[in-house]
């Protein structure tokens, strides 16, 4: 069960966070991009698993496609929406993975490969979920945590897209500094942005924007926390 669950998140992961790019977002409206998107989680379901059950794929594209066209007609694009879009799909494929416990052991992955390197084979995936978890998916969610406090603040455009590519940066080097054990590392980075961020701050009358930058700093470094233990512990499920 965990391999078949395994396998089938990280497709998921993929397909709606690497594969699926902002250009296809904007025009998910429509039924062809809708279906692409749809088609590409079902293929990377394929893939992943190893073999074509046709039950989970045609299970996984359905409500994929119902909850996504949820979503995109019916629900607004905030916090609330988001989270649960995606509980939702992780109902799904959790209940999959109930009923076809052993669909990933019938894969050409576990038939192909010696035992420890079907481990390794699936502690790989387990690092690409945690990573596309803490990194990108991140981003998004606190994107939309703090989406709120956006409207309230006048601060002075910088790069394009350089808050996103910051926060990137900062949680996948506290997953690097935490799956490396090197966990006393953060501090020094919470410090170091601290200290750089604080400095854009001329004087007290900036407190709102004070307060939207230490609300996204620890909402950021929070989550990047919480997926990088998990990640830890589900690896050592693969690698005890």
């Amino acid at each position: 069960m965990v391999a078949t669950l395994t396998a089938l998140i990280t497709a998921h992961l993929l397909g709606d966070f690497i594969f699926q790019t902002g250009w296809m977002i904007q025009r998910k409206r429509r039924a062809g991009f809708l279906l692409l998107h749809v088609i590409g989680v079902t293929s990377a379901s394929y893939i992943l698993l190893g073999t074509f059950h046709w039950r989970i794929l045609l299970a996984i594209f359905s409500t994929h496609l119902a909850l996504d066209a949820i979503k995109v007609h019916f629900l607004s694009d905030r916090l609330a929406s988001f989270l649960a879009d995606q509980v939702a799909h992780l109902g799904v494929l959790l209940a999959l993975a109930c009923y076809f416990p052993d669909a990933a052991k019938d894969g050409w992955w576990i038939a192909g490969l010696r035992p420890d390197l079907s481990k390794w084979y699936f502690a790989s995936l387990t690092c690409v979920s945690g990573f596309i978890l803490c990194v990108p998916a991140g981003g998004l969610l606190i994107a939309r945590l703090v989406g709120r406090f956006t409207m309230e603040i006048h601060e002075d455009s910088g790069l394009a897209k350089g808050g996103q590519y910051i926060g990137w940066l900062e949680r996948a080097l506290v997953m690097l500094l935490l799956l490396t054990g090197q966990p006393n590392g953060i501090g020094f980075l919470i410090a170091a942005k601290s200290i750089l961020r604080f400095g854009e701050i001329k004087d007290a009358s900036q407190r709102k924007l004070a307060e939207y930058i230490i609300i996204g700093t620890f909402a950021s470094f929070a989550w990047a926390l919480l997926i990088s233990t998990l990640t830890q512990r589900a690896l050592r499920y693969w690698l005890p």
